[in-house]
């Protein structure tokens, strides 16, 4: 029998290569900015962070590594836009292709932006974790692959990940939260709430003030819900769990369970639809003071 001893030399060899020292570079940015610009972030694959400074500023700060072993062609310098429109700036990293023949290339981007607490902000990554601290304003953040962490936004929120959890809280205003895969927990003063979890829990607790503009929805294919209102909270209840246990602990007007697995009722009054449902979980209902 042959021996294939070319390709086993080759593979051979490229696995006794030394990986090269990491290559890394930074690249920073300050804007004086009006009384509410707007900030839109875009990455291909990177951790990205937004935290609030000072009223007036915009600075951001791009940090890029590649690590490189084995064979393949030259490594391109990734693109970098850090520029302005007005009071819009936008920030973007995104990391060119190389051809691997043996070996492989990692490249990582970590993305930290600073904006006034009033800024409008736009944020997305193919790949890697969104975190969004105290800011008021429209929020837009979405990961294909990711984890996202919101604490203290205020205003119109839109979170969204393919795959990975939300976690989100003191939050206030108009909140829409989905994720393909992965838990959804959130916590604030909510005027309109949508969640939903393709695959995973939901943990949604709403303070005191809550009371809905429009229908809310809270929905997930397999998972867990619990759901926990203020005393006072005015709604109409229509909830259903497919195949899971329903714990209710609520001051329901004309309502009770119609079996073990849905409930229909008024809260305080109410007439807009709360509308809760899981494929294949339990549903608890409770309190949330």
């Amino acid at each position: 029998m042959r021996t294939p001893f070319l390709p086993t030399l080759v593979l051979a060899l490229v696995a006794a290569l030394p990986a090269s020292p990491a290559a890394a570079r930074t690249w920073t940015r300050e804007w004086a900015v009006g009384a509410h610009p707007a900030v839109r972030v875009s990455t291909n694959d990177a951790r990205v962070r937004i935290h609030r400074g000072a009223a007036g500023v915009v600075s951001a700060a791009i940090e890029y590594t590649v690590d490189v072993w084995g064979f393949h062609t030259r490594v391109q310098a990734p693109e970098i836009e850090l520029g302005r429109a007005g009071d819009v700036i936008t920030v973007n990293a995104r990391a060119r292709s190389t051809a691997v023949f043996f070996g492989g290339v990692n490249q990582r981007f970590h993305v930290d932006v600073t904006v006034p607490a009033d800024c409008d902000v736009q944020a997305r990554s193919g790949d890697g974790s969104i975190q969004l601290e105290p800011v008021t304003g429209t929020i837009d953040l979405e990961t294909g692959d990711g984890h996202l962490s919101v604490h203290g936004a205020r205003g119109r929120i839109r979170l969204a990940t393919g795959d990975g959890g939300i976690d989100a809280d003191s939050l206030d205003g108009a909140l829409d939260a989905r994720t393909g895969d992965g838990h959804l927990k959130v916590a604030g003063r909510f005027d309109e709430l949508t969640l939903r979890a393709g695959d995973g829990r939901i943990e949604a607790g709403v303070a005191s003030g809550s009371q809905p503009r429009q229908p809310w929805s809270v929905e997930t294919g397999d998972g867990a819900v619990t759901l926990r209102i203020p005393r006072d909270f005015r709604a109409v209840l229509d909830a259903h769990t497919q195949d899971g246990h329903l714990a209710v602990n609520l001051p329901i007007d004309g309502g009770a369970p119609g079996h073990r697995h849905e409930l229909r009722g008024v809260l305080n009054g109410g007439t807009m639809p709360v509308r809760v449902r899981t494929g294949d979980g339990s549903l608890t209902l409770g309190l949330s003071e």
